[in-house]
């Protein structure tokens, strides 16, 4: 892997809006997901919304050779997914579909997860195979499924740590 990894700031991400949004778009367009153009941008909106005002917000992203994005994992702390005690999140996780099976979402995601610092993590995704999997195989473990409101699709909550 030549790409290169880096902290991503919160006035970086804004930076990059029009980036991220198509980086989502791509990602999210197939399977499993099969998300409108307008989920990314969705998707994108909050993400730079919990940068702007959380202390607390975390991202790395890959880059490739020029400097384009190439990936993208970020969270923060919260207890949205714990319902009480303080975990951090790791909300987003996305690489763009031509560098996919690389191993790049495996290097976004351990150093999101060191950036964070110690403690139990948490994350949200589609209950499918093909997402659980992976994650299970990063030492996450399923700890609940959820339809939340106005989905269509079942979700898992994970944790690691």
């Amino acid at each position: 892997m030549t790409d290169r990894l880096a902290l991503l700031l919160p006035e970086e991400a804004r930076a990059r809006r029009d980036e991220l949004i198509a980086l989502c778009a791509q990602a999210f367009a197939g399977a499993p997901w099969h998300e409108p153009p307008r989920g990314a941008l969705r998707t994108v909106d909050r993400l730079l919304d919990s940068a702007a005002r959380r202390p607390d917000f975390h991202a790395t992203a890959a880059l490739g050779p020029d400097g384009e994005l190439l990936g993208l994992a970020a969270g923060w702390t919260d207890t949205v997914l714990s319902g009480d005690a303080p975990a951090f999140e790791l909300a987003e996780l996305v690489v763009a579909p031509a560098h996919q099976g690389r191993g790049l979402g495996r290097a976004l995601h351990d150093a999101l997860l060191v950036a964070a610092g110690a403690g139990p993590a948490l994350l949200m995704t589609l209950d499918v195979p093909e997402l659980t999997d992976r994650y299970a195989r990063w030492g996450w473990t399923v700890v609940g499924r959820s339809r939340p409101a106005r989905e269509e699709r079942d979700y898992v909550v994970m944790r690691r740590g």
